[in-house]
């Protein structure tokens, strides 16, 4: 039944990696949900009944994914977040620390730890629900 799946947002510039998160996801309990960038995801979370886990690309031309998230936890605190990307020293630049709703998957990855990575941070049972 869709409304037991987690519901995942992907964000991302680029549509091949868009379709194959999407697959790699979809073959397990998650519904997803697409944005090619900020101000789509930013849409989609508003009008989306819930968001359980968002998965942002960093390097994406309209809004860099780490400034996207920011904006994000003004009003979605505990959304839990996976940055994908293949440059991580960009990411620690900016945040020295990640906290525990979120994770960071280097590119290229596998469909095993795309699926580890998203199960850790949806059903990790010491971290509370997004919202």
């Amino acid at each position: 039944m869709e409304e037991d799946k987690a519901i995942v947002l992907i964000v991302d510039d680029e549509a091949r990696t868009r379709d194959l998160e999407r697959h790699i996801l979809e073959t397990g309990p998650y519904q997803v949900l697409e944005a090619s960038g900020a101000s789509e995801a930013f849409k989609i979370l508003e009008s989306a009944r819930r968001i359980d886990l968002l998965i942002s690309d960093l390097d994406m031309p309209e809004l860099p994914g780490e400034v996207m998230v920011t904006t994000v936890r003004h009003r979605w605190p505990r959304l839990k977040v996976l940055y994908v990307s293949g440059v991580v020293d960009r990411l620690l630049d900016a945040r020295k620390v990640l906290s525990d709703t979120e994770a960071f998957l280097d590119k290229p990855f596998t469909s095993k730890s795309l699926l580890e990575a998203v199960s850790l941070l949806l059903y990790d049972t010491l971290s509370p629900p997004a919202r």
